[in-house]
């Protein structure tokens, strides 16, 4: 389940960043999760399909489990020690190791620890997983979530999680009872306004004029 690849620091490996890409990205935080995540890479750029995020988990920080239905997800630790269950198998992966979880099966992460965890993630293919991050992070920054991370009001609900099915499921209801519920709140917020993606979520910073 896990490969060591040496890999000191925080910053991508040499070998992982696109030389020629200019866009440049803010970190933003999730409290529900207690991770802040920076994009480096966010979507096909002529040479990958991938988004790729520098990331860090604080203590006590816990990411539920759910699952990609059509992305491989990789984890590249640099300083501390994720805690992951992957299809019910518990996993510890430290500095210097890397764990591939790969597309439809069930995982999640915690920081137990007194330390924050650091690393590199990689979704292949990219999909929409830039905005899916940055939808779940804005709607907890806006307060429009309960603790846990899930939106308060039914049709945003409907709207952000059925609008990234295809790049993340939660497990929790079971996605067959997903599927029966989240279809008619999608339309429903459709016809209300209620959007699964803002702008003002967006990462990206912009080049100066």
């Amino acid at each position: 389940m896990t490969s060591r690849a040496p890999n000191g620091g925080i910053g991508l490996p040499s070998s992982h960043v696109p030389s020629h890409r200019t866009a440049a990205f803010r970190p933003f935080f999730n409290p529900s999760t207690s991770e802040w995540i920076q994009f480096t890479a966010s979507g096909p750029d002529g040479t990958e399909d991938v988004v790729r995020f520098q990331w860090r988990s604080l203590p006590g920080g816990l990411i539920t489990e759910h699952l990609h239905p059509h992305q491989e997800e990789r984890f590249t630790i640099t300083s501390g020690q994720a805690h992951f269950l992957v299809d019910g198998h518990e996993c510890v992966v430290g500095p210097g190791e890397t764990i591939v979880v790969p597309a439809g099966v069930r995982h999640s992460e915690g920081n137990p620890g007194s330390k924050d965890i650091e690393g590199v993630v990689e979704l292949r293919p990219a999909l929409r997983s830039k905005e899916l991050h940055e939808a779940f992070a804005g709607l907890v920054a806006d307060g429009r979530t309960s603790a846990r991370g899930a939106p308060k009001n039914p049709l945003q609900l409907g709207a952000t999680f059925w609008h990234f099915r295809r790049e993340s499921r939660v497990t929790s209801p079971p996605i067959w009872l997903q599927n029966l519920m989240l279809p008619p709140l999608w339309a429903l917020a459709k016809l209300a306004g209620v959007r699964p993606y803002y702008e003002r979520w967006d990462s990206e910073i912009s080049p100066p004029d």
